[in-house]
């Protein structure tokens, strides 16, 4: 083998080798592009899972002022609807002793 066909084998031997080492770094800066997005997607996930959290938090509050005021209000509609058969009844027993006063 000459010196100028080992020169050649050399260039192509480096060009090759230059090659397959651009391509393996290619792939892995695709890979590392590919794992940053990944965990840029699963950061911005888990931030949207905290908001639906807090949110959630607000309408399980927002949810129980509301039964609570509803229970109030209730307990007050049937006090309110006792005194009205109390006051009901008293007039009924007002007008049974009119009648009576009445008729003597």
């Amino acid at each position: 083998m000459n010196i100028t066909t080992q020169i050649i084998i050399t260039l192509f031997a480096a060009s090759i080798s230059g090659l397959l080492t651009a391509q393996v770094n290619s792939r892995r800066l695709k890979k590392e592009k590919a794992i940053q997005a990944a965990d840029k997607a699963h950061d911005q996930l888990l931030l949207e899972v905290k908001d639906l959290q807090i949110k959630l938090y607000k309408l399980e509050k927002d949810l129980t002022e509301w039964k609570e005021k509803y229970f109030e209000a209730l307990q007050e509609l049937i006090k309110v609807k006792g005194e009205l058969e109390k006051t009901m009844i008293r007039l009924s027993h007002v007008e049974i002793h009119e009648e009576e006063l009445n008729d003597i």
